[in-house]
């Protein structure tokens, strides 16, 4: 008689549910209903931004607030670094929604509301113009990855609530998410959240391996799988379909069987069209489902209308606040809102923001490329350090490291950064450049000697280097020492263009963490201080929001201009010799004295320039009153000549076209 394991406790009752009194005893005497209303928001907000990343995720059978709470109480204390950290923080997030809102203020105060209004609608309609229905993507997402094979190593968790990783969850199971534990939480935290939860060691060749037989399956149906991580991918499966003459949902239902099949690992899929809209959708039905959005404007219009900002993939905590204090709450109100967020488009980036309120973006679905990579590094983390000598023989150690991944990713840098971390949680950065393109540790290690003396003595417990401006190694020299160098001397053909390596893994389940781990880096560098000693130290954090195209850390996306523009380089480079010092190629007929004679040319070009700017000119030019050369300056010519939406600040009233059935529609939602 086999017998049945007695189910969990239930999850302990909160504290609050009978302090409900005690709450509003703390709040200061004499406030208006206004004010406390606002001080209680204020206060959810920073609980919430305290539980991390994965609030909201699926499995979660308590109430989210209610769980932000306790882990907050528990956070508490002087000795709590990290909740410290935190709440600086927050004050000065707060003090910058606080300088957004009198921004937009003062702006409304000047602006043409009608006109700009007109202009919003234009922008709108744009966007909506660029809407691609045609391709079916599909994202897919391992469900709880590392919990899952951690079962498969050890079935006696089958059933159980517990967590990867003892200091810091990596993931948790369902039976732990339902109690109010995920990834990126401590480990005392998770106990208290959920007592009997059992917590495990990480084993990370297990994942590795494990994802490689997932990829197997995946790339049968699209041959330019896109995995944004070890448990995430997107597929273009239009071809597919249209070859083997299935529906998406019989396409994406075989792929999940399979996976199961090879890997007993179970898999979550959002069928769309555009990779935002699949990341959205495969978290509709986990774990272990499907959901499928009608390819229909209309439809996905209404869907996006009540949905928070904070499901957009890039939009983290200090963008949902910000966009928050400016009344932003779901992407629908973006439209209401849409003529203060165009006044404000040169911090929120209004386009970007039409685009999620429309649900329109990009649907490419290609691997990434090695010229997109901008830097290699390796980060370690350790209990806290203040021998100096035992810092610096980390560093030395990080450095070594990092030749080996740039050896083994065949890539060489100019410019070196360190990075540390304080005792206070508090990230510093440290860059230098130098002229030459470096990729051993002999050259790397002291440039990041010379800029971590400077900060001694130290308290830290995070140290790494990372190397940016980079050159792909794998392509041919160019220039001078291309042009003479030996065609039969080539380099290692089958460089790897992914991730770099680290001594503790700081990746994590991305069921609980998205695509390039946006919300972690977000929260972990949005108040670093990056000094150049090539240049200016600046003390000013980056703004908490970025512009349009600019992800929450902070970074740009490639730009596909540059992109193109080097690929024709590099083609170039076959029908002659390379210009080292304007990257031009000068034909397959010309000589060494050629080539010596264009290098002249380049290096004096300026000085050329120079003296014909100096020619006598018979243009006519009027003169600016505020200047003393009778050159019109650039401000007046801005002034004269405004263009975006400042241009419909001050301009004459009138209304533009553009008011007719597109506008009905989107006004409606869809």
């Amino acid at each position: 008689m086999s017998l049945t394991p007695p189910p969990p406790p239930p999850p302990p009752p909160f504290a609050s549910e009978t302090s409900e009194k005690d709450k509003v005893k703390k709040m200061p005497e004499g406030m208006s209903e206004e004010e406390r209303a606002a001080a209680e928001a204020r206060q959810r907000s920073f609980e919430r931004s305290l539980a991390g990343p994965s609030v909201g995720k699926a499995g979660l059978m308590r109430d989210q607030t209610e769980v932000n709470r306790i882990i907050a109480e528990a956070s508490k204390g002087s000795k709590n670094r990290y909740y410290l950290n935190q709440v600086r923080k927050d004050k000065e997030l707060t003090e910058k929604i606080e300088w957004y809102r009198a921004k937009r203020d003062e702006l409304m105060k000047m602006a043409d509301r009608e006109r700009l209004e007109v202009e919003a609608d234009r922008i709108l309609i744009e966007v909506e113009a660029t809407r691609d229905l045609s391709q079916v993507v599909v994202h897919v997402d391992m469900d709880a990855f590392y919990a899952s094979v951690e079962v498969q190593r050890d079935p006696t968790l089958k059933g159980k609530a517990f967590g990867v990783g003892q200091g810091v969850l990596t993931t948790a199971s369902y039976e732990a998410r339902k109690y109010g534990c995920r990834s990126g939480m401590a480990g005392f935290i998770a106990k208290k959240l959920c007592p009997h939860i059992v917590l495990t060691k990480m084993h990370f060749d297990l994942y590795i391996a494990a994802s490689k037989a997932v990829r197997e399956v995946l790339v049968q149906y699209d041959e330019n799988l896109m995995m944004a991580s070890l448990d995430e991918g997107y597929l273009n499966i239009t071809p597919y379909m249209s070859i083997h003459n299935m529906t998406a949902t019989e396409v994406v239902s075989q792929l999940r069987a399979e996976v199961e099949a090879k890997t007993q690992l179970t898999i979550s899929a959002g069928i769309a069209p555009n990779r935002m809209l699949a990341k959205i959708c495969s978290d509709k039905n986990k774990p272990n489902g499907q959901y499928e959005m009608e390819f229909d404007r209309g439809v996905v219009t209404k869907f996006m209308r009540d949905l928070p900002v904070r499901k957009i993939p890039g939009f983290g905590r200090v963008t949902e606040r910000c966009l928050e204090g400016l009344g932003v709450e779901t992407c629908g109100d973006i439209y209401t809102r849409r003529v203060e967020l165009l006044a404000m488009d040169h911090w929120f980036g209004f386009r970007g923001l039409c685009k999620a309120y429309l649900g329109i973006a990009d649907n490419n679905v290609a691997p990434g490329k090695r010229e997109e990579r901008k830097s290699v590094g390796v980060e370690r983390t350790f209990r806290d350090k203040t021998d100096d000598e035992d810092i610096l023989n980390e560093l030395a150690s990080i450095a070594e490291e990092l030749e080996k991944d740039l050896e083994r990713l065949q890539y060489a840098g100019k410019t070196v950064t360190v990075k540390y971390k304080m005792h206070t949680y508090e990230n510093k950065t440290r860059a230098k450049s130098v002229p030459k393109y470096i990729t051993t540790s002999k050259d790397i290690l002291p440039i990041a000697l010379e800029l971590l003396k400077r900060e001694l003595p130290l308290r830290i417990r995070l140290l790494g280097i990372r190397l940016s401006t980079l050159k792909d190694l794998t392509l041919p020299d160019k220039g001078i020492k291309g042009f003479f160098a030996s065609p039969t001397k080539k380099r290692r053909p089958n460089a790897e263009a992914g991730p770099s390596r680290s001594s503790t893994p700081t990746h994590v389940d991305d069921d609980d963490l998205p695509e390039m781990m946006r919300l972690e880096a977000e929260s972990q560098d949005a108040a670093a201080d990056v000094f150049d000693l090539t240049g200016e130290a600046d003390d000013t954090p980056d703004s908490p929001l970025p512009s349009a195209g600019v992800s929450d850390t902070g970074s740009p996306p490639p730009s596909a201009g540059v992109l193109g523009k080097r690929k024709a380089s590099d083609q170039a480079h076959l029908l002659g010799p390379i210009c080292p010092i304007c990257d031009k190629a000068l034909g397959a007929g010309v000589s060494n004295q050629g080539l010596n004679e264009h290098i002249d040319w380049c290096l004096n070009r300026d000085a050329i320039k120079e003296a014909s700017a100096r020619s006598p000119k018979k243009t006519k030019v009027e003169k600016d009153p505020d200047r003393g050369d009778g050159r019109v300056s650039r401000k007046k010519a801005k002034q004269d000549f405004p263009s975006g939406p400042a241009a419909s600040v001050g301009k004459a009233k009138g209304k533009g076209q553009g008011k007719g059935g597109m506008l009905d529609w989107l006004k409606r939602g869809g």
